[in-house]
């Protein structure tokens, strides 16, 4: 099983899924940062990951820098 966390502007979630809902749970968050036991993933590349090493997520708003 992989812990999964899901942060966002109102907090945030905590669930304990099947790798392959994890993996899920990325594509359907493509606008978060993904990191994969704690290393940032790049969403194209989590279909390289083996399913078995996986054993948490974090998935966290991509932050913007900028100026207005």
């Amino acid at each position: 099983m992989v812990d999964v966390t899901i942060l966002n502007d109102t907090g945030h979630t905590e669930l304990v899924l099947s790798a392959e809902e994890a993996v899920e749970q990325i594509y359907n968050h493509p606008t978060h940062w993904a990191y994969i036991n704690g290393e940032m993933v790049a969403h194209a590349d989590v279909a390289n990951i083996p399913l078995e090493s996986i054993e948490t997520v974090i998935l966290t708003q991509a932050i913007v820098g900028g100026q207005n």
